[in-house]
């Protein structure tokens, strides 16, 4: 039996509620299909570990691709994006003003492909999509050589995340803090100074893996050398783009998002598209500057500071996981830094007033690192992250496959945001689960039961 066959076959510790058993009716099966097409079970199951993963690496990623040229073409857009933005650099145009919406240090991700391609568009799509091939590619052989150069579960859940997670996995740069957290969690034990310095260029590209930091640094046997490398690795990277494109430019990804609406997508704003989808007037729907959609209207303001105090809250609860870690930090592992960084990004995804469908590349890297570190016996985060791949398929519904039922007044409106409303359900849940997981394993050492590594 294989690793992710065995989250089927884990024994029961107690009755299941109906939602529970609803749950695995789908995930156990979706994990012994995943195993059959992508691992052992495989058509080209007999190949020695390290040529199946190689064949299972190609033909899910050329099944991406497949989704990107025949059905998801509008998702290329963001890469389209990037490259205009970049293309006035060619006449003398401020570096400072381009793409303010980001970090600075994204600049350099962004540019070594349009350096290379020299303004050409469909050049620069090409290479912007094989750089993150290659990240995901060297994601793929950490966690290969992690396993014994084996494949085991987590590799097996990677590899069926492109397909699941759509093209959205090449076409936009989130995967890279995603994959760089996500690394991070594999060598927090065997290489803290190396996790701490992913974590710290991933926020210099996305700002939120900053928050991840406190829990990689909770165990104390590696906490004043993760905390080290941290602060050096942030006050270099800060210092370089105060130094290249000035205090201003360091503080604009805070002021654009702090001008933004409601995005059509959070789950601050499901009660807007909710009457939106049956009612339309007064609230609207539209396309705005930000390059997304957002719903205004009665109540929007409201709903805006509604998530500013989740917000708040999160952070607040952030800091008491944080607390409890460090104080237990002797019996801290790699599996409860996991656990509190799945927390910490799951926590920021639900409060916020945005959700871009990309998001989800930044549990997924963390959940299947989780999987890889976590005891085999631990059903309950191999299940979660299945359920996640799954997420995954109906977010690729959404968007950009029915994208329509939700951003313009269309018939099939209540059915889109039902949609729409059953993934941030989904959503909520996996929030729970972590904070339960990274409150248990937070807890006094000498009273830690956790159930669920037998199974759930």
């Amino acid at each position: 039996m294989s690793d992710l066959e065995t989250i089927a076959a884990a024994p029961s510790t107690g009755r299941r509620s109906r939602l529970e058993a609803a749950v695995l009716a789908v995930v156990d099966p979706a994990a012994r299909l995943f195993d059959r097409c992508l691992g052992a079970g495989s058509p080209w199951g007999g190949l020695r570990p390290g040529r199946r993963v190689l064949v299972g690496w190609l033909v899910t990623r050329a099944l991406m691709l497949l989704l990107l040229a025949l059905t998801q073409q509008t998702v290329i857009n963001d890469v389209l994006y990037y490259v205009a933005n970049l293309t006035p650099l060619a006449d003398g145009g401020d570096l400072a003003l381009v793409l303010d919406e980001y970090p600075f240090p994204v600049i350099a991700l962004l540019g070594l492909p349009w350096l290379v391609a020299g303004g050409n568009e469909l050049l620069y799509a090409l290479l912007f999509v094989t750089l993150m091939l290659a990240v995901d590619a060297a994601f793929t052989i950490l966690l290969f050589r992690r396993a014994g150069h084996r494949q085991d579960a987590a590799v097996t859940l990677w590899l069926a995340s492109a397909p699941l997670m759509g093209p959205l996995t090449i076409t936009r740069f989130d995967l890279v803090p995603g994959v760089l957290a996500g690394a991070a969690v594999l060598l927090v034990s065997s290489r803290p100074r190396t996790a701490a310095v992913l974590v710290a260029v991933g926020a210099a590209l996305k700002l939120w893996p900053a928050v991840l930091l406190p829990a990689l640094a909770a165990p104390t046997r590696t906490r004043w050398r993760v905390v080290a490398a941290a602060v050096a690795s942030g006050l270099v990277i800060v210092a370089a783009s105060i130094a290249i494109g000035g205090l201003d430019r360091l503080l604009s990804p805070l002021a654009w998002q702090g001008d933004r609406g409601l995005q059509i997508e959070s789950i601050a704003a499901l009660p807007l598209m909710l009457l939106w989808s049956v009612a339309h007037d007064p609230w609207v729907v539209d396309f705005t500057r930000f390059i997304t959609s957002e719903v205004a209207g009665p109540g929007d303001r409201l709903l805006i500071l509604l998530a500013t105090v989740a917000s708040v809250g999160a952070v607040a609860f952030m800091a008491v996981l944080w607390v409890r870690a460090w104080l237990r930090g002797r019996s801290v592992d790699a599996e409860t830094v996991g656990w509190l960084m799945l927390t910490s990004i799951g926590l920021l995804i639900v409060t916020n007033k945005v959700f871009s469908p990309q998001y989800l590349l930044w549990l997924t890297p963390v959940a299947v690192a989780m999987v890889s570190v976590a005891p085999r016996r631990d059903s309950g985060i191999r299940r979660f992250t299945v359920l996640l791949l799954l997420v995954g398929v109906l977010t690729q519904l959404i968007y950009p496959t029915l994208y329509l039922w939700i951003s313009e007044i269309y018939w099939a409106n209540p059915l889109g945001v039902a949609l729409l409303a059953l993934r941030d359900v989904a959503l909520i849940g996996f929030v729970v689960y972590t904070a339960r997981r990274a409150w248990a394993d937070t807890r006094d050492p000498a009273r830690v039961v956790r159930p669920d590594r037998v199974s759930r």
